[in-house]
């Protein structure tokens, strides 16, 4: 019974919901919000009136059916029942209703009101001129949409054109209520009173008595003119977008730099509902292309989550699949700003290739800030991309990255995301890395190393601390740096204090050591029980990231002339701030700072068997890796994951020669007199440490680009600053020892090995022959490995 009686309803079937209560009431029509039954998302407006007293809207359906204008309410669905009639609308709300709701600055409320204005003597000028008719209605029948435009409604006394008076005369009354109150007793015009000193001659064109000798095109060319009320940002800004396709390349992009500012000028919904859908559509069917990215990202604050996941997540996605790099390099720098939108699915399905492409970029600027990128989504990429793909491209840069900078950035990105890292490969990747950053000849790197190695200490056992962490921060303790030295007495001072409290109560050894394999996605900085020592490095490292090589900048000039598909050149900088002057007692004899060789003893024998191993490895393998013992990385093998549907980026191939200008290369020697340790020599290359066959991969000499580098900023909340005043390195020339004569005695013909002193000789010669030994034993194991990870390949 139920079921039939539904069915014989017309508003059943009807394909909107007219159920819910109306919210306002304007010329005897009941107004309320409606939706599609179909697709909630679509909304709208119904104006409801009783059958019987439904003639006037009857007549407004069939003339909003016919007449189609962008300032006429659009028509969408109607339906009459048996006591009442529906009229669906697009959405929109009464003018005074929305002012009244609306929450305007007085600014932004002269430009609302002047833009409306503008829209309805447009509409007027049609109906008068072109379409010959007259609306006979108009001041109470304005209704604005969420995008802020005033429409037409309420053609019941539509007619034939004779005289504007009527239609001038109600625009210029509501005009006045606009600005000095609502009030539907008013029947006359009143002096201007608080409407807007440009306001007043066309307010007083419009409402007096002598209206029928002007026109609606007359005022709005009076107003679009100089000094005129409609001359103004935001008219401007509005009527650019609506004919963006008609606009001269130079004028678009001079438009896009502009908007940023423009902005603030534009109502919340405004520029949510009016420009933001704009933008998109000059990108999908334009050539705005990287223009859109400021303006877009601006407005997407102010979007509700299901709203940017439906309106900026996709177009996110597509800019991210432009090959034009110069769109990479925006979106790289704007990361912080979408990253916390985007879902863990699109992330590593669709953004992560495209991100990761960075890489392997020439420009060292887009590979510093690829690295910088990885720190906002990292908590929400999956096992395979963080645990495997992302440490292989980081342990590459920081490993032989030819710009300093990056190499720093690497280190420090590690420290940040250490949490996410698999607690089964967290301690050895962790602790490779920043060892191995101990031993970079740029000294930002090694406080980076120190820093990040002190933040994430609660990752490590302590039979670690004890075995490679302590060690690894002794040779520290005397760097050229007063900076590094500093931060590694604190660090180790730290580490120590651990091992004594066990030491004194070994029940704390499980408490030290909750960490090492914890796991989570809240990262380094929500972690909990933080000690004292180790706080310092936590809020130092959360809150930087090293400023190396600077962004690409694209200057106005260049932005005039920009080719879509090229790449913005970089604007050199002196990056490198002057150091503040300190005082030492130390020696202060300059040191040549290249790629270090420096042999501390703790792990001569490892680093030996790693040269011997990196040499079997071809230059075709992906870079420099981590490892502390000689097992290979490829030991961690990805699991099963569904495989992202994402096209490789192409553009590097593209672009190769695209090269961008390095600004490591506006690094120079200090002329400052910086606190050193003298005597120590560097030499040129790098042990091929722990971290090279934990990939199973060479490293790369890198290149001498801190030659003479100076730290002398407080390592800590403070950036890490370099002189840039050039200093010609100094050759220190070895000293050769004589040899000591061997001479026999009176006595009895004793010579100077009278204490043995040639046993202990011929003890270090064996202790060579079995470092040879170790190292031949360890080669082969080496290749036997290799052998058989060759042949579970070829068995998969």
């Amino acid at each position: 019974m139920l079921s039939s009686f539904f069915n014989r309803d017309p508003k059943y079937s009807f394909a909107y919901d007219v159920s819910a209560e109306s919210k306002y009431q304007e010329n005897g029509l009941q107004i309320g919000s409606t939706f599609k039954k179909s697709d909630t998302s679509i909304i709208g407006t119904y104006f409801s009136v009783c059958a019987s007293k439904g003639s006037g809207l009857k007549s407004q359906i069939q003339k909003l059916k016919t007449l189609k204008h962008p300032s006429i309410l659009a028509y969408v669905d109607s339906l009459e029942t048996g006591d009442k009639i529906y009229l669906i609308t697009e959405e929109c709300k009464p003018l005074k209703a929305y002012i009244d709701e609306a929450n305007l600055s007085s600014i932004q409320y002269e430009m609302f009101v002047s833009w409306g204005m503008y829209q309805i003597l447009n509409l007027l000028k049609f109906l008068h001129i072109d379409a010959k008719k007259s609306h006979g209605t108009l001041r109470r029948n304005i209704y604005v949409t969420p995008a802020g435009d005033w429409k037409l409604s309420g053609f019941e006394k539509f007619d034939n054109f004779t005289s504007p008076v009527k239609d001038l005369n109600d625009f210029g009354i509501l005009l006045w209520e606009c600005f000095n109150g609502f009030n539907d007793g008013l029947e006359k015009a009143k002096a201007p009173a608080d409407m807007p000193q440009k306001l007043h001659a066309p307010y007083k064109s419009m409402a007096s008595s002598g209206a029928s000798k002007t026109s609606a095109d007359q005022i709005l060319q009076e107003c679009k003119d100089q000094n005129g009320f409609l001359r103004n940002q935001f008219v401007k800004t509005l009527l650019f977008l609506e004919e963006y396709q008609l606009k001269e390349q130079g004028e678009k992009v001079a438009f896009f730099s502009g908007l940023k500012e423009t902005l603030d000028l534009f109502p919340a919904n405004v520029a949510k509902y009016k420009i933001l859908p704009k933008l998109i559509q000059c990108y999908e069917f334009g050539d705005a292309g990287v223009h859109i990215l400021t303006p877009l990202f601006k407005i997407g604050a102010f979007l509700e989550e299901d709203e940017y996941q439906r309106i900026v997540v996709p177009c996110i996605v597509k800019l991210f699949a432009s090959p034009d790099r110069s769109i990479r390099v925006r979106l790289l720098e704007k990361v912080e700003e979408f990253a916390t939108h985007m879902s863990a699915n699109v992330i590593n399905e669709k953004i992560y290739a495209p991100i990761t492409a960075g890489f392997n970029d020439p420009s060292p600027a887009i590979r510093e800030m690829t690295v910088k990128s990885v720190v906002h989504f990292a908590d929400k990429l999956n096992y395979n991309n963080i645990n495997v793909d992302l440490m292989r491209h980081l342990a590459r840069l920081q490993g032989s990255d030819d710009n300093p900078g990056t190499r720093t950035n690497a280190t420090i990105c590690l420290g940040k995301i250490g949490f996410y890292i698999d607690p089964s490969q967290r301690q050895k990747i962790l602790l490779s890395a920043f060892t191995r950053a101990l031993k970079d000849p740029f000294p930002p790197n090694r406080i980076a190393g120190i820093l990040a190695m002190s933040a994430t200490q609660q990752f490590y056992s302590l039979i670690e601390v004890a075995n490679r962490i302590i060690p690894a921060l002794g040779p520290a303790t005397f760097d050229p740096e007063k900076q590094v030295r500093d931060q590694s007495f604190k660090a180790l001072k730290g580490f120590i204090d651990k091992l004594e409290k066990v030491s004194e109560n070994a029940e704390l050894l499980q408490e030290m050591e909750a960490g090492v394999k914890a796991g989570g996605k809240n990262g380094i900085l929500s972690s909990e029980k933080v000690p004292a020592w180790a706080s310092w490095a936590l809020k130092s490292l959360s809150g930087k990231i090293y400023k190396g090589t600077p962004p690409p900048v694209v200057t106005k000039e260049t932005e005039a002339n920009e080719v879509p598909n090229k790449a913005p050149e970089i604007k050199q900088q002196n990056i490198y701030s002057k150091p503040h002057k300190t005082e030492s007692v130390l020696p202060k004899e300059p040191v040549n700072v290249v790629k270090s060789n420096i042999s501390d003893g703790w792990d001569n024998v490892d680093d030996d068997s790693l040269d011997d191993f990196a040499k079997t490895n071809s230059s075709s393998d992906i870079g420099s890796g981590w490892n502390d013992d000689g097992d290979s990385f490829l030991d961690m093998q990805p699991i099963d994951l569904p495989k992202p549907e994402v096209k490789s980026n192409k553009c590097e191939a593209k672009y190769e020669e695209e090269k961008f200008v390095d600004a490591a290369d506006t690094f120079k020697n200090s002329s400052a007199k910086s606190l050193k340790l003298g005597g120590t020599k560097v030499t040129n290359k790098l042990n091929a440490d722990d971290m090279d066959s934990f990939f199973g991969i060479t490293s790369k000499s890198i290149v001498e680009s801190a030659r003479g580098s100076r730290c002398a900023s407080v390592a800590g909340d403070k950036e890490v600053s370099m002189s840039s005043t050039e200093v010609k390195p100094k050759v220190v020339k070895p000293v050769i020892r004589a040899k000591p004569k061997v001479t026999a005695t009176a006595e009895g013909g004793d010579s100077w090995d009278s204490f043995n002193w040639g046993e202990t000789m011929k003890a270090d010669q064996n202790k060579d022959d079995l470092k040879a030994k170790r190292r031949a034993e360890l080669a082969a194991r080496n290749e036997k490995k290799k052998a058989e990870l060759a042949a579970k390949r070829t068995a998969k």
